[in-house]
């Protein structure tokens, strides 16, 4: 009767850790796919001019959450579902976040454009300027300079 409660012991404490499912290779290829999105969203958002440098490292770290989920799903199915779904919510996180990187990108590669524009412009109205009242402002600087200034002849 004791080894008849022993077994049944066993085989409920088997039941319970069986009960989480082991992951599918939908769920893991679901994963990857939410990840490549998120890889392109972030690639767009470069493209814009932001910079990604922490979506990317964003992106590495839910990678590494599904070779890990893949690794542990034989020892603890429940474990590798909780780490996959984290990379899946990280994917989605790095997809959301990157529509606002972009926008600062093309706000940032704006004003730079302005700035240029701007410099350009000044320094053409400078030439202009120099070009036409020059000779002018030479000449009245050097006449106001030397104006002090005897010429007398060196014969005489």
């Amino acid at each position: 009767m004791f080894f008849a409660l022993l077994a049944l012991l066993a085989l409920s404490l088997c039941a319970t850790e069986d009960s989480a499912a082991a992951l599918t290779q939908a769920e893991v290829s679901s994963a990857n796919s939410e990840i490549q999105s998120a890889f392109v969203s972030a690639y767009t958002a470069e493209k814009s001019g932001g910079n990604v440098s922490s979506l990317i490292a964003e992106l590495n770290y839910a990678i590494q959450l599904v070779q890990k989920a893949e690794a542990e799903n034989a020892t603890s199915p429940s474990q590798a579902a909780a780490d996959l779904q984290n990379a899946t919510l990280t994917a989605q996180r790095v997809t959301a976040e990157s529509a606002s990187v972009a926008q600062m990108g093309t706000a940032a590669r704006q004003m730079t454009e302005l700035t240029s524009v701007s410099a350009a412009s000044a320094v053409v109205v400078v030439a202009a300027l120099t070009y036409i009242f020059g000779g002018r402002i030479y000449g009245r600087a050097w006449l106001r300079i030397y104006r002090n200034y005897v010429v007398r002849p060196a014969n005489g």
